[in-house]
């Protein structure tokens, strides 16, 4: 379960910023709260980080264009990639895919800082790094064990190149921990290369950021990432796939099932593999199943038409609301049925306002939730800011000042009452965030008239 992210010099990120899942203390609606240690709730002895954590199941981000919404979640992903692929990405380059703030003149020398917090098994854990273009600067690991009364960090892991023993190992942390630092590259994450050594320990941290966290950032992907993305949701799973085409039906789009059928390939394509194979057994003397390459998995959307009869379309006529629909569903519900985080830029992209609400509304139940996942996501949607379809601390705002660096923060930090307009007052730009044309069509105005006078 995600608690916490926090991030410095990233893009249009300058100053430190960092979004939290960690509810408030306001009154609001708390029936969709995650709670940890529910059971032991009425011992007021426990710590508040135990028994009285409470953790949102939804985030939701607004901002103008270009704000720094899009920044916000790549910045995630970018932490997140660099935990499970760095050592994939840097084993053969030298430094590392430093991207930092560009606009002034010192923090392209500067370090980025990316760090988070999470909760596994009773565990409360808080991993983060810092990397300039060269190399891994620092990268640190500690825990707090929540199921005790007494809160006390244990740091299981501390490196930092300024000084001269680079690591510090702590005694809860078991493991071949010297000899894996030692092959641990530069312009690599420790975790990383504990991961590929089987790490007791570590391994099951990396498995959290490798599996637990999906994330949806390109508005659409081709037909066949998709019929390979449909195949892996809903190939097997015949009870996810008729939960997620119930909702399909309810959302009214005219789709009552989906057809994996074998088809074969295009000459060129077979011509291609035919050549691959043939490399295969000439250079590395291993040979690939023919009848694989004959035959490709293609994904075709039944529709009911005339006479309640069945039609297949092919994914590339359907329209971008029913693409953008099929992409998401099988993330959303495998989330919402094992648990992990949902990343999502531009949820209201392509999406009918209402489909978007219903889906929101699904991390927000406990019924429908039992995973206990969670979803974060931009949008330019304002009509989900009433109806109290979020809570306060549930909306975040992003901005840039003056100097093009973006900063981050939640409607909780105004004095506001739950029975706001919150629309309204972002709307009217109470809340900041939202593009204001006031000066260009004051502008506008006195050049139309000046030429009128002309």
């Amino acid at each position: 379960m995600l608690l916490r992210f926090g991030v410095r010099n990233h893009r249009s990120i300058r100053d430190y910023q960092e979004i939290s899942f960690i509810a408030s203390s306001l009154k609001d609606n708390q029936e969709g709260l995650l709670r940890i240690h529910e059971q032991d709730r009425e011992d007021e002895n426990l710590d508040s980080l135990g028994s009285k954590l409470n953790v949102l199941p939804v985030l939701a981000i607004y901002g103008s264009n270009a704000a720094g919404k899009s920044t916000m979640l790549k910045a995630f992903e970018f932490f997140v990639e660099a935990i499970v692929r760095f050592h994939y990405r840097t084993a053969k380059n030298k430094g590392t895919p430093f991207s930092p703030f560009l606009l002034n003149d010192y923090s392209r020398y500067e370090s980025s800082q990316y760090d988070a917090d999470f909760v596994l098994d009773d565990v409360r854990y808080h991993y983060g790094f810092s990397i300039n273009e060269e190399q891994v600067l620092s990268e640190w690991l500690f825990s707090f064990n929540l199921a005790s009364k007494r809160q006390t960090r244990s740091v299981l892991f501390h490196r930092d190149i300024s000084i001269d023993e680079n690591y510090y190992f702590g005694k809860n942390l078991k493991g071949d921990n010297k000899r894996i630092a030692k092959s641990t590259r530069a312009n690599n994450l420790f975790i990383c290369s504990a991961a590929q050594n089987a790490h007791p320990q570590l391994s099951e941290i990396y498995k959290y950021f490798s599996e637990g966290i999906s994330t949806r950032l390109e508005q659409m992907d081709s037909p066949e990432v998709l019929t390979r993305q449909l195949l892996a949701y809903f190939g097997e799973d015949q009870k996810r796939k008729a939960i997620a085409f119930d909702f399909l039906k309810a959302a009214e789009i005219g789709i009552s099932d989906i057809d994996f059928s074998k088809v074969p390939y295009e000459e060129k394509t077979k011509k291609l593999l035919v050549d691959v194979e043939s490399f295969f057994l000439k250079h590395l003397d291993s040979r690939i199943e023919t009848d694989v390459f004959q035959l490709k998995t293609e994904a075709k959307v039944l529709h009911i038409g005339e006479n309640s009869k069945e039609y297949s379309i092919e994914l590339k006529y359907e329209s971008s609301g029913t693409l953008a629909l099929l992409q998401i569903l099988g993330p959303v519900f495998t989330k919402l049925n094992l648990g992990g985080v949902l990343v999502v830029d531009e949820l209201n992209i392509c999406l009918h306002p209402l489909v978007s609400k219903e889906l929101i509304k699904l991390f927000s139940s406990p019924i429908t939730n039992p995973g206990k996942a969670q979803l974060i996501f931009s949008t330019h949607d304002t009509g989900m800011l009433s109806g109290g379809i979020l809570r306060r601390d549930q909306i975040w705002f992003v901005e840039k000042d003056k100097d093009g660096a973006s900063s981050i923060y939640p409607l909780s930090d105004f004095k506001t009452r739950a029975s706001d307009n919150f629309e309204k007052g972002y709307k009217e730009g109470r809340f900041g965030a939202a593009p204001d044309f006031n000066f260009f069509q004051q502008r506008f105005s006195k050049n139309i008239i000046g030429q009128e006078e002309e």
